[in-house]
């Protein structure tokens, strides 16, 4: 239970009813619901008498959900494949490559197992310093958690204990196994799925055989798709027979950097599909959501003709993901009774879904879920009612994060922890892992190991031993900074096409 709020900005509520108020204030409950969405100068409603007030000067939006990521790789910085100039066309190809092994899947493998819930507690930061508060991608996890810091979608229940969303990174090959989703499907629960990633044309027989299931479902969320033409668009419309056709995550970084090509998602929205954004994994894509957003605005620009708005490009993060998960009656917009997944940037006025699209993560001022504050200035967390608030630098600037709270179990790391306990696992892995060893000598529970997702790393699929003897490169940054723009400049993967990402963060 938190202490009831009022959060006052200009809101852009991502919703019909009213898109945008000027001056107005967002009343939050001791309930964590939003009990009232209107002007400032309006009657509060009952109970607010007393409540919190927080005068933000910004513009208030939903919290963003991130309908694409591999969390646990997330520690790791961009990777460019040395000796390869010419893009990939399946995504079967570039973990084959020589480097990839000893670049990506041994660290991601070493520091998930090592020191698993510090991993985590890194990635979700990375995540929340971008406006994200939803996630998908944490599916691996020793074991199942709920409510650490950000919304981790395939193990959110809304407190229910009932789960609502399934995920598979490992294509589908038996019949019971596309019965088994579709039955999740027919009970409102989503299904997320890679599907057709590359630009091979052979890729489309996972799109005919997930048509051929009946998995073309409006809870489908199909990731990448990058292979689909017109035609398999065309199809899906007709094959879902519903007025929601079902969902495509787009992730337009990681897709240029391996493949030189992203999804045809003017055709996918024209056809009726929810597209939606994904920032995928840090090794070959954007550090968080609100840097995603950038990409999928230059392309747009330069490729497409506009032909999103910059509403609709927002409504990618916010509002068409809680759609396309059937969450729509609890995240992704500011409505009354939803839940106050909130996030706060500056306000340079114009156009504020034009101004969500340039902010970066300095612009950042404050990040609730549930009403909570968990990271921001420190004054608008401290008028927000945070404690335990710790310092932590993102880029130039101080800002605050909330790591403990007591009542969630495995909430106890602060943050100078977290980077202490990261530091010493990348130091000397063996050695950590000898600590871990002790565990299981005593009989005493294990750290969490956060495990890694893609088949091709996944140890329970592999059978391969984690190498812990492996050489892990330093923590990649909070930020999109001069490092990552000048790897950005100097891979040739992508062909120069991602190189105006940089001008979003000249001002």
């Amino acid at each position: 239970m938190i202490a009831p709020l009022v959060i006052y900005g200009r809101l852009v509520t991502m919703d019909d009813e009213r898109p945008v108020i000027d001056d107005g204030a967002l009343y939050v409950g001791d309930d964590e619901l939003i009990h009232a969405v209107q002007d400032r100068g309006d009657p509060p409603p009952a109970g607010f008498a007393s409540a919190g007030r927080v005068e933000t000067k910004g513009c208030v939006y939903p919290g963003l959900i991130d309908l694409h990521s591999h969390v646990v790789y997330n520690v790791l910085g961009l990777w460019a494949p040395p000796g390869t100039t010419e893009p990939f066309v399946d995504r079967a190809d570039w973990p084959r490559h020589g480097d990839y092994e000893g670049s990506v899947s041994d660290p991601a493998n070493a520091l998930g197992a090592l020191a698993g819930k510090a991993v985590l507690k890194y990635c979700e930061v990375k995540a929340v310093v971008g406006g994200t508060t939803a996630i998908q991608g944490s599916a691996k996890m020793a074991h199942p958690y709920e409510g650490w810091l950000v919304r981790n979608i395939e193990y959110e229940t809304f407190m229910t204990g009932k789960k609502l969303a399934y995920q598979s990174a490992l294509p589908l090959r038996k019949v019971e196994d596309y019965k088994k989703y579709r039955a999740y499907m027919d009970e409102g629960k989503a299904f997320i799925y890679h599907l057709s990633e590359g630009t091979d044309l052979k890729l489309i027989q996972e799109y005919e055989l997930a048509r051929s299931e009946r998995m073309l479902h409006p809870r489908f969320c199909g990731i990448h798709c990058t292979a689909l033409r017109a035609p398999e668009f065309e199809e899906w419309e007709r094959a879902a027979g519903s007025a929601e056709n079902g969902t495509i995550v787009w992730s337009p970084f990681s897709n240029l950097w391996l493949y030189r090509a992203t999804t045809d998602v003017a055709t996918a929205h024209a056809k009726g599909l929810n597209i939606c954004l994904g920032s995928d994994w840090s090794p070959s894509g954007s550090k968080n959501l609100l840097g995603e957003l950038k990409v999928a605005d230059l392309w747009n620009r330069t490729h497409m003709d506009r032909t999103f708005t910059p509403e609709q490009l927002c409504a990618m993060a916010t509002r068409n993901p809680a759609d396309g998960l059937a969450w729509s009656d609890r995240i992704g917009r500011l409505r009354t009774g939803l839940r106050a997944d909130v996030l706060v940037t500056a306000d340079r006025g114009g156009d504020p879904h034009e101004n969500l699209v340039s902010s970066i993560e300095r612009d950042v001022l404050l990040v609730a879920i549930n009403g909570q504050p968990f990271y921001g200035t420190r004054g608008l967390m401290s008028r927000a009612g945070a404690t335990e608030a710790e310092p932590i630098k993102v880029g130039r600037h101080t800002r605050r994060i909330k790591l403990r709270y007591p009542d969630v179990p495995d909430a106890d790391m602060s943050w100078a922890q977290v980077n202490a306990d990261l530091a010493d696992a990348i130091k000397d892995p063996v050695a950590r892992y000898l600590e871990i060893e002790k565990f299981h000598v005593a009989g005493r529970k294990p750290p969490p190991w956060l495990k890694t997702d893609k088949p091709w790393d996944d140890p329970d699929i592999t059978g391969k031993p984690i190498a812990v003897d492996v050489r892990i490169a330093p923590l990649d940054s909070l930020t999109h900074d001069a490092a990552y723009f000048k790897a950005v400049k100097n891979a040739t993967l992508h062909g120069g096409l991602l190189d105006g990402v940089a001008d979003y963060y000249r001002r």
